[in-house]
């Protein structure tokens, strides 16, 4: 057994002195009643109630010193692969060869594939013209489905064409990034416009180990093109030169030669029931890994058992026949039983572990914050909040790798309350690791969760225009970024979890201040940071591009950006 708070056994000390008061106080009125002629009590019964509201008071302190065993429970654990579905929300997608339409009856069939998964974790990346990582990898597939069913609405987000090249690519880079013994990609789609570049994007997923698999909706003889109007919502049919409708039909051939090549298999979305949901037994069949949210043993709490003894002994004492004197003189001894009662069964939960982890963020400690946080969670490791505080600590103790790793975790645990702050939180560590590209679709996803996030908003603005101004902006031959002196990782809107997460600290600026540069030093300065984008950047790198460009920005146009200014909080 151990004690995870010793310090409550201090406590004990206290009932020293009401020990030695009750026993010189029963002495002497034993004393007094014989001298007067009262009934003597015995030394046993009079002792009774005292002795035993003392003994209540010492257990509480013992649990709440948290006495746990040394051997417990592993911590929750689940097999099965990591797989991405990659969604085509293209506009042929909306044709009504397939009931009620083509993208309908996707989101219908992966909604019931979804009910029939156990284990694994899934992403989803829906492409139009560009991809979009809509979610990472999570386990919470309940939450995954009702993305599904509303990616109708953030077409939007992909803008018009149809790029599965893009899209395979994507999905590849999700899957990378989770450990499992076997990945795979289900591609969704009418299989229409698939260029030459989709089979180098296969070939390379493949030889990544990943297995591809397709699954076709629509028909042959096809539909005609819908099109859909931006303010009303009503859709027409599209025509072309001569007049008549644009038809577009399913390429069946075309994604059977993906799948094939993919070492996959191809699913036609056709017919009554679902039958995309017979991959579930597909997947169920590859090697599975097994996956946790915490490695290693959780200890048991023997607190509450310690704690409910200590107010069994209080309720108990107080109803004995002999204690009517104590019931009057010693009221305090039972309230103080239950104050301790109660501070030990708050101590048990992740509550107390978690605000020293917050108090150790505040001073600095941010070694010392995570080891609390990771103390936390193998208490709690279904508690979203304590992914997304270490990994704000990781990001404060240099460790962009771990932070990001800590915040996916914290999305995948599905909390709606932290999602927006987790993903906009995950937006910054990808900035700070040089991922641009995939800090834009964080922070998209951060505004999908909380369309009203101004910070979230601001950040994207920012990264976007420096993805824009790297694809254009030649590389200064020889220029070399130096990081400056004393940069430090700012804090704008990284608060946690009301209640319960880290607040970052107010943010330092970079010296010298890009408000202080004359024009051609910011033009030059900005160059060398957008040239040093296109290759990893260190975080003060990336933290120097975001200041000068958010200066030449602010420069431009004499009204404040949207979102207050500021810098994401890495």
């Amino acid at each position: 057994m151990t004690l995870a708070a010793p310090g409550y056994l201090l406590l004990l000390l206290l009932s020293l002195p009401p020990v030695a008061a009750v026993l010189a106080w029963s002495a002497w009125r034993r004393r007094v009643a014989g001298r007067f002629g009262g009934a003597r009590r015995s030394g046993a019964a009079a002792l009774a109630a005292p002795m035993l509201l003392l003994g209540a008071l010492g257990l509480a302190a013992f649990a709440a010193a948290r006495p746990q065993s040394d051997t417990g429970a592993t911590a929750a654990a689940a097999r099965g692969i990591d797989a991405a579905i990659v969604l085509d929300v293209s506009q042929s997608m909306l044709a009504t060869d397939a009931a009620p339409t083509r993208l309908g009856r996707a989101q219908q069939e992966i909604s019931a594939l979804l009910a029939q998964l156990t284990g694994d974790r899934v992403g989803l990346v829906v492409f139009a013209g560009t991809p979009f990582v809509r979610a990472p990898l999570t386990s919470d597939l309940a939450a995954l489905d009702e993305m599904v069913r509303g990616v109708g609405g953030e077409r939007a987000l992909v803008g018009p064409g149809s790029d599965p090249a893009g899209a395979i690519a994507v999905a590849q880079q999700v899957l990378s990034r989770g450990d499992a013994r076997t990945k795979a990609m289900l591609i969704v789609s009418d299989g229409e416009d698939h260029g030459a570049g989709v089979s180098p994007a296969v070939a390379a997923a493949r030889s990544a180990g990943v297995r591809v698999y397709t699954a076709g909706v629509g028909t042959a003889e096809g539909a005609p093109v819908r099109d859909l109007d931006p303010l009303t919502g009503a859709s027409t049919t599209r025509l072309g030169s001569g007049g008549a409708p644009v038809i577009t039909r399913l390429d069946a051939p075309a994604l059977r030669e993906i799948a094939l090549s993919g070492g996959g298999r191809y699913v036609a979305l056709s017919g009554d029931g679902h039958p995309l949901a017979s991959l579930a037994a597909e997947f169920a069949a590859l090697p599975a890994t097994t996956f946790s949210a915490v490695p290693g043993v959780a200890p048991t709490e023997l607190a509450p058992l310690f704690a409910g003894i200590a107010l069994a002994i209080v309720v108990s004492a107080m109803l004995l026949p002999f204690a009517a004197a104590w019931r009057r003189a010693a009221r305090w001894l039972p309230l103080a039983g239950a104050g301790i009662f109660l501070g030990a069964l708050c101590s048990t939960g992740v509550g107390s572990v978690n605000r020293a982890g917050n108090q150790a963020y505040d001073t600095g400690d941010y070694a010392g914050a995570i080891a609390l946080y990771r103390t936390a969670q193998a208490l709690d490791p279904a508690h979203a909040a304590l992914y997304y505080n270490a990994g704000n600590a990781y990001q404060r103790n240099g460790d962009a790798s771990s932070a990001i790793d800590e915040t996916m975790r914290a999305i995948q645990a599905g909390d709606s309350s932290v999602l927006a702050r987790a993903e906009y939180a995950l937006g910054n560590h990808l900035v700070a690791a040089g991922r641009l590209s995939d800090a834009a679709q964080a922070y998209r996803r951060a505004l999908l969760a909380d369309p009203a996030g101004a910070d979230a908003k601001h950040n994207l603005e920012v990264v976007e225009a420096m993805l824009s101004a790297a694809s254009t902006t030649p590389a200064v031959p020889g220029a070399q970024p130096t990081p400056p002196a004393g940069a430090t990782p700012g804090a704008r809107g990284a608060g946690a979890a009301s209640g319960s997460g880290a607040a970052g600290a107010p943010p330092r600026a970079a010296s010298p201040d890009p408000r202080s540069l004359p024009p051609d030093e910011l033009r030059r300065e900005l160059a060398d940071a957008l040239a040093a984008s296109q290759r990893p950047m260190t975080e003060e790198q990336a933290l120097r591009a975001l200041q000068l460009l958010d200066e030449a920005n602010r420069r431009a146009d004499s009204q404040q950006s949207v979102g207050g200014g500021g810098l994401p909080d890495y």
